[in-house]
């Protein structure tokens, strides 16, 4: 435990693998030289940058269906716990259960992947007689577990060798958690509301027993018995705070810390007397506890791992360690040795910051970029939010201000982009783009990036966009392709008695896609003015609580379309188009004949908004590694990834190159498909060119950016509602709204 205590506390490192090659059921790195960068120092002052060779070993081969119960590791030896559930026939009706019967292996290799070899099959319980709970291994690999009988309620104690012919099983005084020190076990059981303590020696034998105080136990997350013959408990308070607390019991003394509040996020790994190892999502953590937050030593994407966690993980010396982890539902166990790269093979570091957790297509194509790339390696900084005081866009800004802004942003409703834009922060795309020698903005749909710019300016990398509008028959609203509010309130007024305007559509559904259409008409963000005070706007939220509070649902399946439109019962169809082909669905299934895209009412006329659909970045202005952060997001832009990856990355998109955009166009004219119509199948045949036609020149026609801005929009809801309750008039709640808004833009020029 001294030796992983410190390895952990030697450095704060950003670890990495290589791609793996796979023999005889070992995937073994292939590439030594991956440039991975810790917070150390070389002689001459200089960033050490480590490389993290890997050993990969597919445990499936052992088993369909299997789980990994526990690691062990005695100095250069693994062992690797295996459950191998094998299920008998479903049966016949959900009243009886699925027979399934287990046997356990213990695999075993050295730490430089030799030597492997397999147990022979053990049992621990008939599954018909009872059930086994708490597997664990010893530092030498043997299994102990502690075993339950259905019929005679008594609790056994049974431990295997292996590897060798010592075995034995003891009846022990209750059962409970089962833990494993150097000369025994212990089993902390429950009685009443306290606790017993109970100990054995390495034959099971019974040696003392004892009263722990209850309290110490509850509410707990994780708790250990470590080498000091301590309890570390992990727990939380009343108020949902995490903390630790080590307990004595052979004193009675307890001694509490607090942990990081967010704390709740982490797996624990393992745990010493005073350090955790901890993982999420993201990578790998050390938590000393007698610090206030954990240090990332591991990063999945920076390793080349495409996990979401460990389920265990121990330490074999001062640079390696071993892990389980699922990969894409496949178990499999590796081993990681750190190994420190020679400066004349590393590589710059680019940083790219994201609030909250990146996407698993963005993970893999960091990956990718960073085995392809000989300069640049991209690591990936999460911003979390812990607390109130200390938000994910809180930490971003404080970087930012303290002149340590990522090079690259992973952009985020949460970001507040015009503040940076003024401030100078974001570099300039277009420019890049037009220096650029295989990319030119002529290859980009231009009414898009037009929509993107920003005073002229191009601001992000956005590789796909979609656009939000209302559809409507083209019977009822002609070749219209716009209205103003006037217009839009005259055609309600003349609409037959049964028909409504809009349907399944709540009053601040319309309030939030309404603003994003129409946004921009009341909010100027580059002078910093609004205008809610207006004739526009009021009559805006009269016609809102005209809407119910929940939206109405007329069908039961999700997937069901019903014939409301088709039966002129609602005129006008929220759409978001993300892909022409989906089109045909509304035309023949939804609405029944062509369409006209009518869009939201609106003072220009231009009801319809292009937004940013998937991911999209901007790059920092003043970073000394912008060549490096460009190379990545170019990428995006590329023929290659527009045509190849784009839809596996970004979802249901429609692409920013022209041509691409052109092509997925066209294959409305041969796709068919279908949809259910009152829970009815219906083919859907492919739309004709001239439905294509009407909805390309509707798109690349747009010029409206999308207006995203969470704060304004949680003030509209706030201020509104009062109105929906009948508590103020519509030109009341303008006006709070007009000083809210006003208030919050000063604060941020």
């Amino acid at each position: 435990m001294k030796k992983f205590t410190l390895f952990m506390l030697a450095a704060v490192l950003i670890l990495g693998t290589a791609a793996c090659l796979q023999t005889q059921g070992i995937e073994e790195n292939d590439r030594q030289k991956n440039n991975l960068q810790s917070q150390g120092a070389s002689d001459d002052g200089s960033a050490v940058q480590y490389d993290y060779s890997s050993i990969i070993v597919n445990l499936s081969e052992y088993g369909g269906d299997i789980a990994v119960h526990d690691i062990a590791v005695q100095g250069e030896q693994v062992y690797a716990l295996i459950e191998v559930r094998e299920w008998g026939e479903e049966p016949e009706d959900n009243t009886q259960k699925q027979e399934c019967t287990s046997h356990y292996y213990v695999f075993s290799c050295m730490a430089d992947g030799g030597r492997k070899s397999i147990s022979k099959e053990l049992y621990l319980q008939d599954n018909n007689d009872g059930y086994v709970n708490e597997l664990h291994l010893t530092d030498d690999g043997c299994v102990t577990a502690l075993c339950y009988s259905y019929t005679e309620d008594t609790v056994s104690l049974q431990f295997r060798n292996a590897f060798g012919e010592d075995q034995w099983e003891k009846q022990i005084v209750a059962g409970g958690y089962l833990f494993v020190k150097k000369d025994g076990f212990v089993v902390l059981t429950r009685k009443g509301e306290g606790r017993e303590i109970h100990f054995y020696n390495a034959k099971g034998e019974l040696t003392e027993s004892m009263e722990a105080d209850g309290e110490i136990f509850n509410n707990i997350q994780n708790y250990y018995f470590t080498q000091d013959n301590r309890f570390l408990v992990i727990a939380t308070d009343n108020e949902g705070m995490a903390y630790a607390q080590w307990y004595d019991p052979n004193t009675g003394q307890a001694k509490k810390r607090a942990l990081p509040d967010n704390f709740s996020q982490y797996r624990i790994l393992q745990a010493t007397n005073t350090v955790l190892l901890l993982c999420d999502s993201a990578g790998v953590y050390l938590l000393d506890l007698d610090q206030s937050v954990p240090m990332q030593m591991l990063s999945y994407v920076d390793a080349y791992l495409d996990i979401t966690g460990f389920q265990v993980a121990r330490q074999i010396d001062e640079t390696c360690f071993v892990g389980v982890f699922n990969d894409t539902g496949v178990p499999k166990l590796g081993i990681f040795r750190r190994i420190e790269v020679p400066k004349g093979e590393q590589k710059q570091i680019v940083v790219l910051g994201t609030i909250g957790e990146p996407d698993e297509g963005l993970r893999r194509l960091v990956m990718d970029f960073n085995q392809e790339n000989s300069r640049y390696r991209i690591t990936i900084k999460q911003y979390i939010t812990y607390d109130e005081e200390r938000s994910a866009l809180s930490q971003l800004n404080t970087d930012i201000l303290s002149g340590n802004m990522p090079d690259i942003l992973l952009l985020d409703s949460e970001m507040p982009l015009q503040s940076y834009i003024s401030k100078g922060l974001l570099a300039d795309v277009g420019k890049l783009i037009e220096e650029d020698e295989e990319l030119d903005s002529g290859q980009f749909l231009e009414n898009v990036l037009g929509a993107f710019r920003v005073n002229g300016t191009l601001y992000y990398v956005a590789p796909a966009f979609c656009v939000d509008t209302l559809v409507a028959k083209q019977s009822k609203a002609g070749n219209r392709k716009g209205w103003n509010q006037e217009e839009f309130f005259t055609v309600m007024a003349e609409l037959p008695e049964e028909m409504k305007m809009m349907s399944e559509t709540s009053r601040y559904t319309f309030l939030q896609d309404y603003m994003r259409v129409c946004g921009r008409e009341y909010v100027d963000t580059d002078w910093g003015i609004c205008n809610f005070q207006s004739e526009v706007f009021v009559e805006v939220l009269k016609f809102a609580a005209t809407l119910p509070e929940y939206a109405e649902r007329f069908s039961p399946e999700e997937n069901s379309y019903d014939s409301r439109y088709i039966e002129d019962k609602v005129l006008l169809q929220p759409v978001t188009i993300r892909h022409i082909p989906d089109l045909a669905q509304q035309i023949y299934g939804c609405i029944g004949e062509d369409i006209a895209y009518v869009g939201y009412p609106s003072e220009s006329r231009e009801g319809s908004c292009i937004r940013i659909c998937g991911m999209s970045f901007a790059l920092a202005d003043k970073s000394d590694k912008r060549d490096g952060a460009w190379e990545f997001v170019r990428i995006f832009l590329t023929e290659d990834f527009q045509r190849d990856e784009l839809y596996g990355v970004n979802g249901s998109s429609l692409p920013i190159r022209q041509n691409i955009f052109n092509e997925r166009a066209q294959k409305a004219a041969t796709l068919e498909g279908y949809c259910f119509i009152n829970d009815e199948f219906m083919l859907i045949p492919p739309m004709t060119p001239e439905q294509i036609d009407r909805a390309v020149d509707f798109i690349k026609g747009l010029h409206n950016m999308a207006f995203e801005d969470e704060v304004i929009m949680n003030i509209i809801y706030e201020e509104a509602e009062s109105f929906f309750r009948g508590q103020k008039t519509a030109e009341d709640v303008a006006d709070l709204i007009q000083n809210r808004v006003q208030l919050y833009l000063d604060e941020g020029r």
